[in-house]
């Protein structure tokens, strides 16, 4: 059977005690150490994560705004170039309907002078012609000018009738 010596079981506790003590004040602290230093390089770690984590999302947000902005600041020369358009357009529109007007009222303008032009040009034949008629039903060359005088006044009376 198994015998108990007193003296075996005091030296092996003395034994496991002086060992524990020996582990204890050279290997446990090294690991402890080792172990708190690597607990606060995994924080500082984590630490580090979560800052650029965090800078990341300043930097998304930064970024959808800055797009907002352009989005925004796009929309708005659009709207501006449309409108500078359409003020062109009516400006150009309208200078061509007073180009238009113009040319048509420089036409009226011409077309009486010209009107006026073949009235007087088919009066002054028609004096002459009337003159000549007058003068081989006569038989005699009558005062020219005394004569268109009065055909002048005729045909004005005329015109004004």
């Amino acid at each position: 059977m198994l015998e108990f010596d007193f003296w075996t079981i005091l030296f092996s506790l003395i034994n496991i005690l002086v060992l524990f003590l020996f582990l204890k004040k050279f290997l446990f602290g090294r690991v402890n150490a080792m172990l708190d230093e690597r607990a606060r390089l995994v924080q500082e770690e984590m630490d580090k994560a979560r800052e650029e984590a965090q800078q990341a999302e300043k930097l998304r947000l930064d970024y959808e705004n800055a797009m907002s902005d352009a989005k925004d600041e796009a929309r708005k020369i659009i709207i501006d170039a449309q409108k500078n358009a359409n003020a062109q357009s009516a400006a150009i529109t309208q200078q061509a309907q007073e180009e238009a007007g113009r040319i048509v009222e420089s036409a009226r303008q011409e077309l009486a002078l010209e009107r006026e032009r073949s009235v007087a040009s088919a009066q002054n034949e028609i004096v002459s012609l009337a003159m000549e008629a007058a003068e081989k039903v006569l038989g005699r060359e009558i005062d020219d000018d005394a004569n268109r005088a009065i055909m002048d006044a005729f045909l004005d009376e005329e015109e004004q009738a």
